[in-house]
Order: C-alpha cells, then sequence, then structure tokens
C-alpha cells in the first residue's frame, strides 16, 4: 500500500505519442509498480491486521458480505499535447455533471412551467474555457461573494496555458452594476491587501517576500487569471 498514492480526479501514463488518462468519479488509490503500467485501487479491503498502527483489519462489510462500490472512470486516449485540454474539460464536467432527480408534480408540464422558474444563470456571457466560476454565493441583499480560477496549469497547452482577462462586470450585469469590489484571500475572511505573509530568509539570504495584489479600482473590473490560479472577491451591487 505504500507504493500507492490518492488519485483526487484524474491518473496518467504517456511517452513521446501517447498519453493514457484516466478520469475519476471519486478518490481512489494509484501506482505504477511496473513501467508502463496503471494500477487503481477502487477499494481496498484486508481480512488482517497490517501492524501498521490501526490494531485491526480494513475489513468493511455489509450484510455480512464484502463491500459493493460502484463508481464511473472515463478513459482518454490522446496525443501528449493535446492530452491537457481534453482532461481537464472533462474533469469539469465529469465532477460537475449535475444530478438528475425525478417527481410527480400535481400539476401538468405546461402549468408547472409557466408558475416556475425552469432556468436561471447570473452569468451574462460565456466564460474562456478554461475559466472555472468556483463560488457565486449571495451572502446579503446586495453583496455577492466570487471566485474564479484558471484551471489550466502552465505550459500542459498551447492555447490555454497562459493568463486569461475576465470583465466581472460583464459577466455579472445582470446582478446590477458592481458599485464595490474587494479582491480576499481565498477564505475570504480578510483583505488581500490586510494579509500579512510569513517572510523567510533562504540560505542564499534572499527574502521569500512576495508583494501581494492592490486593491481594482471600479474603473477596470478587468481581473487576470494566472494558470491555477484562484481569486476570490467580495462586489457589492446596485
Amino acid at each position: 500500500s505504500g507504493n500507492y498514492y490518492p488519485i483526487n480526479s484524474r491518473i496518467w501514463i504517456k511517452d513521446s505519442n501517447r498519453q493514457l488518462t484516466v478520469l475519476t468519479d471519486r478518490s481512489e488509490g494509484g501506482a505504477s509498480i511496473q513501467d508502463g503500467s496503471i494500477e487503481i485501487m477502487l477499494h481496498r479491503r484486508t481480512l488482517y491486521d497490517d501492524a501498521l498502527g490501526v490494531s485491526e483489519p480494513l475489513n468493511e462489510t455489509a450484510f455480512d458480505a464484502g463491500l459493493v462500490v460502484r463508481g464511473k472512470h472515463l478513459l482518454i486516449i490522446e496525443s501528449p499535447t493535446s492530452s491537457a485540454l481534453y482532461h481537464r474539460v472533462a474533469s469539469q464536467r465529469f465532477y460537475m455533471n449535475p444530478l438528475a432527480t425525478y417527481a410527480l408534480p400535481p400539476l401538468s408540464y405546461a402549468d408547472y412551467s409557466t408558475t416556475y422558474r425552469q432556468a436561471w444563470s447570473a452569468l451574462q456571457t460565456d466564460l474562456p474555457l478554461n475559466v472555472h466560476l468556483l463560488t457565486f454565493d449571495q451572502i446579503d441583499t446586495n453583496k455577492y461573494l466570487i471566485r474564479v480560477e484558471n484551471y489550466f496549469e502552465l505550459h500542459e497547452d498551447d492555447t490555454y496555458s497562459h493568463p486569461v482577462i475576465v470583465d466581472l462586470q460583464k459577466l455579472f450585469q445582470s446582478q446590477g452594476v458592481i458599485s464595490d469590489i474587494a479582491e480576499m484571500i481565498l477564505t475570504a475572511n480578510l483583505r488581500i491587501t490586510d494579509m500579512k505573509r510569513l517572510e523567510w530568509v533562504t540560505t542564499d539570504n534572499r527574502s521569500s517576500k512576495i508583494d501581494v495584489k492592490k486593491d481594482l479600482s471600479l474603473k477596470d473590473l478587468n481581473i487576470l487569471l494566472n494558470p491555477m490560479e484562484i481569486r476570490t472577491f467580495l462586489v457589492t451591487v446596485e
């Protein structure tokens, strides 16, 4: 088990011509015990204690039998240069796939569709392909918490592994005009301008200090997202 590492969303193996990527719908174990191979552990069951501190076997049962685990895996085989585009986008859609539920309302479909809203989106325009809206949370009557991320890594795709600009006002124009905006740290409990990072001095006596971003101007709500960057904003609309 020491050779296995967590697979939170995907695992891949590649050579100069092909990349094989497996997307998972949950955290699983992954390993490459032999060159050119991938092993995926969906569920671990042991009948005896492994003497590593738990003092009991990992023998989960249901009705006196082993647990049955059901899940989905998506397999992508592409060239290494194009694989990132496929597995990044597919992983987002796989993870964010809507859950279909069913009910028998006491109304006809025509009456139901006129009484209740069938669809709604706060987005006025489409997001760039490499940008994901992580959070859109209304925390007060006219205040919203917004998190956006560029979920591509640097140098993994020729088209989308680059900084991208998002216009917050144009994007959320349906909610009103942004009258105030403050960039927050990731947990949204402190303005980024008030954040004080720990400063470390390296062996060559160089400081690790990083300049934090300044507040945005209401005249320009275009925000820059670098690859793998998440930015958090508290906005007020009117």
